[in-house]
């Protein structure tokens, strides 16, 4: 009796009918290995992390940050969630058969497709719009387009200077006439050139010593002066004059920083000059081609690179001075990078040498090397790490028509990521593809 009791209670339990509702919606979907093609990139990679939003008003699902360029997308497979009865697709707009979504199957992304979601109750459905979204450009290459050319404001310019300011482009340079400035009226792709005579500056002023903080200029002279400007046209002294010659570094928002006889000197006021802390001899300081970049990292520490040239050095000398909130600014001691045998890909010594914050890193290219082995803009030279290290960029290439030109050499970075550059009266600017995509 106990075994028919049980039998009987058995038999109940497996013929009990689910509730039927009217459920009818996609809850997630998710992208699987999507095979990547380019000139230099033949690879497959996982699109997981490329969030499919869905849209549960307007049926429509996609992803807001598209997928790499060269993404091949015409065998997919597709994870879809939902809670209904069946769900088919079919290319959007086609007017053809549906076909039954199986998970194990590929699909074609290439085009939007429809989604045919039937209710649990199969009393109602629901189509929705999948489309997944790839960039169009190769986000890591930088492509270039000339702007101006033979540009009369430019012509005879040597020792040139270029910088942004209020959203124009400026070109401070030697002619013979003195101090010029040419100004460019935006950073768009068209603009028109005028010029200035420059004449609050002394004939002894070092253009390449030009640095700007926040929306001020400054520049030193080989007498020791500083001298500091709010549009370029017209400057004033700042401080007193030095007792000896002075190459202005960098100006943060607490010193004056300059190089002066083998000492690295720091300043509130450009009149009180105290010397810096080395980790080494001051023999390796640079002594021309100098240039420095500030920038903060996003673990909040500040750094100030320096690069340049020294005869002690068959290479460019890097130096680095960082500080935060527990290392105060007076407090940090200035370090150099030597070269050893963990950093054996030193920045070379270039003529017209341009260092350029972009993209996270220390970019640097410029004229023919110094021992001739290199032509001018023969490559770039990217540093991730703060000048330890320096590489050969295969992406920042920079254009064509440059390669092995001669003459002054200048560039700047403005604030929508376009790097300029000026050459021979020719004004050319480029950016990295992705730095230029819209945020969403």
């Amino acid at each position: 009796m106990a075994l028919v009791l049980l039998a009987s209670s058995c038999s109940e339990k497996d013929n009990v009918v689910s509730t039927s509702n009217d459920y009818c919606y996609i809850s997630s979907v998710i992208l699987g290995n999507v095979k990547r093609q380019t000139k230099s990139i033949n690879a497959t990679f996982s699109a997981v992390d490329y969030e499919m939003t869905i849209n549960q008003r307007t049926n429509n699902i996609e992803n807001r940050d598209s997928l790499p360029y060269g993404s091949q997308l015409s065998r997919v497979i597709v994870t879809i969630h939902f809670d209904g009865s069946t769900l088919a697709y079919r290319e959007k707009g086609s007017g053809s058969e549906w076909t039954n979504y199986n998970a194990t199957d590929s699909l074609d992304l290439t085009k939007p497709l429809e989604l045919y979601l039937t209710s649990n109750d199969n009393q109602s459905s629901r189509i929705y719009t999948l489309k997944v979204n790839v960039h169009q450009q190769e986000g890591d290459s930088l492509f270039w387009k000339q702007c101006d050319n033979n540009v009369a404001e430019l012509m005879d310019m040597d020792d040139m200077k270029a910088f942004v300011l209020n959203d124009k482009l400026f070109v401070l340079g030697q002619k013979a006439s003195g101090i010029t400035l040419a100004e460019r009226s935006s950073i768009e792709a068209e603009g028109t050139w005028t010029e200035t005579p420059v004449t609050d500056l002394p004939a002894t002023t070092d253009l390449q010593t030009l640095r700007k903080h926040e929306d001020m200029l400054y520049i030193s002279t080989t007498d020791g002066n500083v001298f500091s400007s709010a549009d370029a046209k017209g400057w004033r002294q700042e401080g007193s004059t030095y007792s000896a010659p002075l190459k202005l570094i960098e100006k943060t928002e607490k010193y004056f920083y300059a190089i002066s006889e083998d000492k690295l000197l720091r300043s509130t006021d450009a009149s009180t000059w105290e010397e810096e802390s080395l980790d080494t001899e001051a023999t390796m300081l640079p002594s021309s081609g100098i240039r420095a970049l500030s920038v903060e990292q996003a673990n909040g520490n500040n750094r100030i690179i320096l690069v340049g040239q020294s005869e002690n050095c068959d290479n460019a000398v890097v130096w680095n001075k960082m500080w935060n909130d527990s290392e105060k600014e007076e407090n940090a001691q200035w370090i150099y990078f030597p070269i050893t045998h963990d950093n054996n890909i030193p920045c070379p010594k270039l003529e017209y040498f341009n260092l350029l914050s972009y993209d996270g890193k220390c970019i640097a290219f410029g004229g023919a090397s110094i021992d001739k082995s290199r032509k001018a803009f023969d490559a770039t030279y990217v540093s991730p790490d703060f000048g330890i290290t320096w590489r050969p960029d295969r992406e920042l290439l920079m254009p064509l028509e440059l390669k092995g030109i001669e003459g002054c050499i200048t560039s700047t970075v403005d604030e929508n990521n376009f790097i300029w550059i000026i050459t021979n009266a020719q004004v050319w600017r480029g950016r990295l593809n992705r730095l230029g995509f819209a945020q969403q």
